[in-house]
C-alpha cells in the first residue's frame, strides 16, 4: 500500500468517526466518507476538539485520535440494537426440544407461549419452569395446530422459527404502540 492509500484510508477512518459522533452532537457537521482531508472535513474535527476540551489544531494527533475512536466506539454501541443470543442450537441437524429436556432453551420456549397465549386465548397455558413436561408438550401441540405445523413429539427448527417469528412480531408491534 502506498502512502496516499494509507493516508486516504486513514482519512475515510476519521470521516466515518466524525460523521457517527454527528449523530450525537449536532454541532459536529455530518461528513461524506471520501478519504479527501477538506475544509468540511477539517471543521468538523476542530468542532469535535472544541466539543471535548482538546486542543484546536484541526489535525488529528494521538490525543485526539484516541478519544475520538473512544468516542465513535461508544456511540455505535449505544445505538445499536442489542445482540441476539443463540438459544436454539442451529446444529446438530435435526435437534428437537422434547418431552423430558430441561434448561434455559425450554425456558425460553415457556416464555414465548406465555407470552403469545396473553394475545391468543386459543393457545394452551404453560407454567416457566425450564422443565419439557406434558403442559409444555401440549401447549405445543396447539400452538403447532393453530400454525398448521407438523404436529410431533418436540419443537425442532421448523416449530422453533415459526414460535420465534410470531415472539418478535408480536413486540415489534408493542413497540410500534
Amino acid at each position: 500500500m502506498t502512502d496516499h492509500q494509507n493516508f486516504s484510508t486513514a482519512v475515510e477512518n476519521l470521516q466515518r468517526y466524525l460523521r457517527q459522533i454527528s449523530y450525537e452532537e449536532p454541532s459536529i457537521p455530518p461528513l461524506s466518507i471520501d478519504g479527501i482531508f477538506e475544509a468540511r472535513t477539517e471543521a468538523a474535527l476542530r468542532e469535535f476538539q472544541r466539543l471535548r476540551g482538546l486542543s484546536i489544531t484541526g489535525s488529528a494527533d494521538r490525543e485526539t485520535w484516541d478519544r475520538l475512536y473512544r468516542d465513535y466506539r461508544a456511540s455505535l454501541a449505544s445505538n445499536s440494537p442489542p445482540r441476539a443470543i443463540l438459544i436454539f442450537p442451529p446444529s446438530p441437524t435435526g435437534y428437537v426440544l422434547s418431552p423430558g429436556s430441561i434448561g434455559f432453551p425450554v425456558e425460553a420456549i415457556q416464555r414465548m407461549l406465555l407470552e403469545l397465549q396473553h394475545h391468543d386465548k386459543e393457545l394452551e397455558n404453560v407454567a416457566q419452569t425450564g422443565v419439557y413436561d406434558e403442559q409444555t408438550q401440549a401447549a405445543i401441540q396447539s400452538f403447532q395446530k393453530k400454525n398448521a405445523l407438523p404436529i410431533d413429539n418436540g419443537v425442532g427448527v421448523l416449530t422453533w422459527n415459526t414460535l420465534a417469528d410470531q415472539y418478535n412480531a408480536l413486540f415489534s408491534r408493542i413497540d410500534d404502540e
